[in-house]
């Protein structure tokens, strides 16, 4: 009699912990998911010492959860690495549970700067252990400004921007290319003036397509809840994120400076590089800057697209640099040029115009072509140039034979 009693007792204690486990949201101790299709890393960089960017990215979490309703989560991870403004950094998973997209979240961090290198690279390693998939994507959001070298000054920050340390771009290349098992099949430039073929090239062996802008982005960022399902597909991946990120906000546009992110009209360029096309690409232009740009000559800039309003100025329009230099169309230098870039730059539309947050005035888009280069200006020896020249695109594009 004592044993059933003994043998009762404990029957009822494992079915009260057995019942309190059910009851809780997620794992104590979060476990590997199965490998599954894709898995597509939100990479957050919030805290720029105020609340500024942290309250858009809120914003854009809640949306990429409303984008994640719509997508099969068997076959998919979307995970986000959150860094904000009085919060701890954060790896959440957003999944689908009894039918409704939960945050899960994974881990916790001490304070740490996202943009170390090996704060990233553990981040990326993390993910890729935990969520292992036959492909990968990134999303990267922060303020950035292209390829210049990382300043203290908040409008020359290459990539991202936290607490007034930045990236460099070669240094992106050596995380993205050791942490993740195989090249990306994307990356999402959430963050300003991006494609530039300086980035592109410099990252070519990282992803297979580039999507961004050439100048600056909207200011409530990607409209997540029509991009989070495209990032998931298949057939011309990379065009679905970029037309479902441009349709958005050309629905929007008038033309006329935006008053409130959450009424965004001051217009929208995006563009999709290939990287597979950028080598030759290369190839064609280092037939072209050291014939037409000799002794360190200086290229007039008065009627080339400008995309950087800040005082490196240090996007202009690939494309008009060489109908500039070759004289313009009917070259066939330029001709030669056009059918590489077209190759390479495979999708870019522009509202007519663009809002600058730099000069809080609209500028015309009328000759934009969806990727920037900069041109190379100033004294020999300056800060940019001197970085410049360790680009590898300075060598492979024949700027060391031009003087500069």
């Amino acid at each position: 009699m004592k044993k059933i009693k003994i043998l009762s007792l404990l029957f009822c204690v494992v079915m009260l912990v057995a019942a309190c486990h059910d009851d809780e949201e997620g794992p104590i101790i979060p476990q590997p998911r199965e490998q599954v299709g894709r898995t597509v890393l939100v990479y957050i960089v919030g805290d720029n010492g105020v609340n500024e960017l942290s309250d858009l990215f809120k914003t854009n979490f809640e949306d990429m959860k409303e984008g994640m309703k719509e997508v099969d989560y068997s076959k998919c991870n979307l995970v986000v690495y959150s860094e904000m403004v009085n919060d701890v950094p954060r790896l959440v998973s957003l999944k689908k549970q009894n039918g409704k997209v939960v945050a899960d979240t994974l881990f916790t961090y001490s304070e740490q700067n996202p943009l170390a290198k090996e704060v990233m690279s553990s981040v990326i390693s993390q993910t890729v252990s935990y969520f292992p998939a036959d492909s990968y994507g990134f999303v990267f959001l922060s303020h950035s400004s292209s390829w210049v070298p990382a300043t203290n000054d908040a409008n020359s920050r290459s990539i991202g921007y936290y607490r007034r340390t930045q990236m460099n771009i070669p240094d992106f290349h050596d995380v993205l290319l050791s942490s993740f098992p195989r090249p990306l099949k994307f990356i999402l430039f959430d963050s300003c003036s991006m494609q530039a073929v300086e980035v592109a090239y410099e990252l070519r062996d990282c992803t297979e397509y580039f999507i961004g802008s050439p100048t600056e982005i909207p200011g409530p960022g990607a409209p997540y809840s029509v991009v989070v399902p495209e990032m998931f597909t298949e057939n011309n991946l990379a065009i679905n994120i970029a037309s479902a990120y441009f349709n958005y906000y050309e629905k929007f546009y008038t033309g006329k400076v935006p008053s409130v992110n959450t009424n965004w009209t001051g217009g929208v360029a995006t563009s999709v590089i290939n990287s597979a096309a950028l080598d030759h690409l290369a190839m064609v232009v280092k037939t072209i800057i050291p014939k037409y740009i000799q002794d360190a000559g200086v290229v007039q800039r008065d009627d080339i697209q400008l995309y950087d309003f800040s005082s490196d100025k240090a996007n202009y329009d690939f494309d008009n640099l060489i109908q500039n230099l070759t004289g313009g169309k009917d070259n066939a230098d330029y001709q030669s040029w056009r059918q590489a870039f077209d190759e390479a730059v495979i999708y870019r539309k522009t509202t007519p115009k663009n809002y600058s947050g730099i000069t809080y005035s609209m500028f015309s888009m009328e000759k934009a072509e969806g990727l920037s280069t900069y041109i190379p200006r100033g004294s020999f020896d300056s800060k940019i140039n001197n970085f410049y020249r360790t680009l590898q695109w300075y060598s492979a594009a024949g700027w060391d034979e031009t003087g500069w």
